[in-house]
């Protein structure tokens, strides 16, 4: 399906974030276009869009499976002001994708840490950040893979956890909306993570379906399980142990994370 880019100017309410967008109908992973484009010297705040990936990619390299024109595949180059905020525009990258599903199509979708977008306990949208560090900055890209309708040939195992817009009972908004309100909104969230981060881990935390569930997390160390008190001020997971000890963890230090208890929750 072409891309519409009038309809997406007409909808972008943002000053840099996405004013450039690159946009190509397949692409092994928009991850990887973007840190090409980068590393060209294209501008930060650049989108790069596919109508499908080939080799699309989550947390600890799964396979995000991105079929043609059932989706929305965007990764936006970022470079955080303090490079010790990088971690946080996972966080703002999250609460954005909420706020423009909310405003473009009126979805409201929990969040579960450390970075799915869930309606009905189910996964809707994953968003995955990888930095690159050198001497004068920090680069951040930032993927989110927004489900839309259902299709692609899931494998089974995969359909029985994943959700879409319109398996939730809304009417999908067209990728270029989408995409227009996300770019206002990711631009906000970034701001916050810079200005505010406090601000951002609260209401990151209030959106948060996970705390107060039992979770165990499957570490480098072994699995570790306990009840999901708080996150960090760095967005860590704060367990309480059966021992009552309290520990906190990294996204990168929890390589998968699933309630304890039977429910129809995802892997993160």
């Amino acid at each position: 399906m072409p891309f519409d880019f009038e309809r997406y100017r007409a909808s972008r309410r943002s000053a840099t974030v996405g004013a450039l967008l690159v946009y190509r109908d397949s692409v092994a992973s928009t991850m990887d276009e973007a840190r090409a484009g980068a590393a060209a010297g294209q501008p930060a705040g650049t989108a790069y869009v596919a109508g499908e990936q080939t080799a699309g990619r989550g947390r600890e390299r799964r396979t995000w499976i991105s079929a043609a024109d059932v989706g929305l595949y965007v990764t936006y180059h970022l470079i955080p002001k303090v490079a010790a905020h990088a971690p946080l525009l996972s966080i703002a990258g999250g609460l954005a994708v909420a706020d423009a599903l909310r405003l473009s199509c009126g979805l409201i979708v929990d969040l579960k840490w450390p970075n799915d977008l869930l309606h009905d306990g189910r996964k809707l949208c994953g968003v995955l950040a990888e930095a690159r560090h050198n001497a004068t900055r920090t680069d951040v890209f930032l993927g989110i893979g927004v489900n839309l309708t259902s299709g692609g040939d899931l494998p089974p195992e995969v359909a029985a956890i994943a959700t879409s817009v319109a398996e939730a009972g809304v009417e999908p908004p067209a990728r270029e909306v989408l995409l227009g309100a996300l770019a206002g909104a990711i631009e906000r969230r970034a701001m916050q993570a810079e200005v505010d981060p406090a601000g951002l881990i609260a209401d990151w935390r209030a959106h948060l379906v996970t705390l107060g569930r039992r979770v165990r997390l499957h570490t480098p160390g072994g699995d570790v399980e306990g009840e999901a008190v708080d996150v960090s001020p760095s967005g860590e997971l704060v367990l309480l142990l059966d021992n009552g000890d309290r520990r906190s963890f990294a996204a990168g230090d929890a390589i998968t994370t699933r309630y304890a208890e039977p429910q129809t929750g995802v892997e993160a």
